[in-house]
């Protein structure tokens, strides 16, 4: 990647501005294309974002936000929860069943809510609409969807309930989620010192707009070219943006400024839609000091397969929402992984004050980017972890499917030789973790794993459960259904057993548990033929 300040009349013909780059168009393409694969298949990250842990801390954030703007005389509308780019659903699932569960205990004292997920594409939104788990959310009118566009849209269309969300039409505050999303959206570049301002233009080296690429790995083959014209007008229209843009020219030294002006109209847009304001949590790769924006270099592109993202600015968002009279909540603490950003974009933002203690109960004292740092140490020796150990972790990460399924090696090597009392403790951890799963077509069987634990430790009934669910999951498999014919066998139900094993070797002939146990069958059922009464 190389850069230049350059003359604008004689480089506008190979350049263009980085907001307008194809770089954005191949972004947009490539979810178009993948789908809810983007994230089944592990090329976009999205566990730091939709872990039950980061779900539970939203939930206690979205109920402070809650309780603030209760009073009894309040309208019955309800309060919409807005997440942008939801992608596969599995954040959203998980955190509606957090919240759910907390609201129960406050139901009397919060305004009703529903939730929205929003994508897009429509294929996604379908996807949604399908899904198991989210039946139960959509019938009790907790879940909705809407297919919104953050660069251009200004209203919601639910699809569920068929209304449309206009500018205005909204009498309680709209709260809005955002998770690895202002990485992944058009933003301004800007190089900016002693008061000037230059913006960045772009070229792709091997991109023909004729032949655009297709394949996932096309964007690695792609060469970035940078180039820096003066300005001579604030290139915004809306009069916050304009003067965050002051702001920064009069601020910054020798830096390349990510600005991101597409999320920022899009939270304007989102915020137009109510009368009392906007709540936004957001959760990304992302730099909040202005210090650290100081002396910055040009923006480092992080490829994910057929897309990239960027380190977000999150200081554009505090000062963006300063400058409309709100308040940003931001970690105290530095972070090296995510950081979790609140940002109230309502008046009298002090007055919130349930808000801002959860906020510095749920990410300042102990939060995400803390809980992945314990995570990873814990990670590195597994082994070691006694069973009450493996509860407690689980415990804390809010019996996390992934974590769980790290743990099934050394629960397998242990809960054989635990009491009565400690294998039921890990059918009830288990029985938490499955109601936090949430497939999205993963190649991972959890549910088979966990069928296999417990026929291990001689509770069948249990197993053959899960067994079920990973044949309505992942169909039938010969691993599953040799197992679920040696659960019948220990249940004493023979012909059961029988009947799944024959059905196994019309598939493999040669499968030796299968014929073992099949040969074990017909000699029983010999003796027992060959019995004489008394």
């Amino acid at each position: 990647m190389n850069a230049s300040i350059g003359n604008q009349e004689n480089s506008q013909s190979q350049f263009v501005p980085f907001a307008q780059s194809p770089l954005w168009q191949l972004q947009r393409a490539y979810f178009e294309r993948t789908n809810v694969k983007a994230w089944s298949t592990g090329e976009v990250p999205h566990y730091v974002t939709s872990n039950p842990y980061t779900a539970k801390a939203y939930a206690q954030l979205i109920l402070g936000f809650l309780r603030d703007n209760y009073t009894p005389q309040q309208p019955n509308a309800p309060i919409y929860i807005v997440e942008l780019g939801t992608g596969s659903g599995r954040f959203s699932y998980r955190l509606l069943l957090a919240l759910a569960q907390l609201a129960e205990t406050v139901a009397d004292h919060i305004p009703k809510f529903v939730y929205v997920m929003t994508d897009f594409v429509q294929d996604t939104l379908d996807f949604w609409e399908t899904h198991p788990r989210l039946k139960s959310f959509f019938e009790s009118g907790l879940l909705d969807y809407a297919l919104f566009d953050a660069e251009k849209d200004t209203s919601l269309y639910l699809q569920k309930r068929q209304q449309t969300i206009a500018p205005g039409d909204l009498s309680q505050p709209i709260i809005t989620i955002a998770n690895y999303f202002f990485d992944a959206i058009p933003q301004q570049l800007f190089y900016i010192d002693e008061g000037q301002a230059y913006q960045g233009w772009t070229k792709l080296g091997g991109y023909n707009p004729e032949t655009p690429p297709t394949s996932n790995e096309a964007l690695a083959s792609l060469s970035i070219q940078f180039e820096y014209h003066g300005l001579d007008e604030i290139p915004f229209e809306q009069p916050s943006l304009q003067q965050l843009f002051r702001q920064y020219k009069s601020q910054m030294e020798n830096s390349y400024l990510l600005f991101p002006h597409i999320g920022l109209n899009c939270l304007l847009n989102l915020k137009a839609l109510s009368l009392k304001g906007l709540f936004l949590i957001t959760a990304d790769k992302a730099v909040h000091a202005l210090e650290k924006w100081q002396n910055r270099p040009e923006p480092q592109f992080a490829k994910h397969s057929g897309c990239f993202s960027l380190t977000v600015n999150y200081h554009a968002l505090k000062a963006h929402c300063g400058i409309l009279g709100g308040q940003a909540l931001l970690p105290k603490q530095s972070s090296l992984g995510i950081t979790v950003g609140a940002f109230l974009y309502v008046k009298n933002p002090e007055r919130y004050r349930e808000t801002l203690l959860s906020y510095q109960r749920h990410v300042n004292e102990f939060g995400v980017d803390d809980f992945f740092s314990i995570k990873k140490h814990i990670e590195q020796d597994i082994e070691s972890l006694s069973l009450r150990s493996l509860f407690a972790y689980l415990r804390l990460a809010h019996y996390d499917p992934r974590l769980f399924r790290q743990f099934l090696p050394q629960f397998r090597a242990l809960a054989s030789q635990a009491d009565v009392a400690t294998q039921q403790e890990v059918v009830r951890t288990i029985q938490r973790v499955w109601r936090n799963y949430y497939p999205i077509g993963e190649d991972e069987d959890l549910a088979a794993e966990i069928g296999i634990l417990l026929h291990e430790i001689d509770l069948h009934d249990e197993a053959l459960t899960f067994f079920k669910w990973s044949e309505k999951i992942f169909g039938p498999k010969e691993i599953t259904q040799v197992y679920q014919a040696l659960c019948h066998w220990a249940l004493d139900k023979p012909d059961v057993c029988q009947s799944i094993l024959e059905q196994v070797l019309v598939h493999n002939p040669t499968q030796r548990i299968a014929l073992h146990f099949l040969k074990k069958l017909k000699h029983q059922a010999s003796l027992a033929s060959n019995q004489v009464p008394e």
